[in-house]
């Protein structure tokens, strides 16, 4: 009788680490297809290039304002 237990055990674990093994898979095959691991994430990267654009564009702001106090 635990035969047939201990093989449908053996039956979903291998289901499982497919399942994980194909979404592993699939998340490098998209970061390689458009070379930017972060167009798949759905948090964090949105964060970082937010941060980006806010520190560009202080850069620019505070440039601007050393030429025209200084020119």
């Amino acid at each position: 009788m635990s035969d047939w237990q201990q093989w449908v055990v053996i039956i979903l674990l291998l289901l499982c680490f497919g399942r994980i093994g194909w979404g592993v898979y699939v998340f490098f095959r998209r970061a390689k297809k458009k070379g930017n691991p972060c167009d798949s994430c759905v948090t964090g990267c949105d964060l970082k290039q937010l941060m980006d654009k806010k520190k560009e564009k202080c850069r620019t702001s505070r440039k601007e304002t050393k030429k025209k106090c200084c020119g």
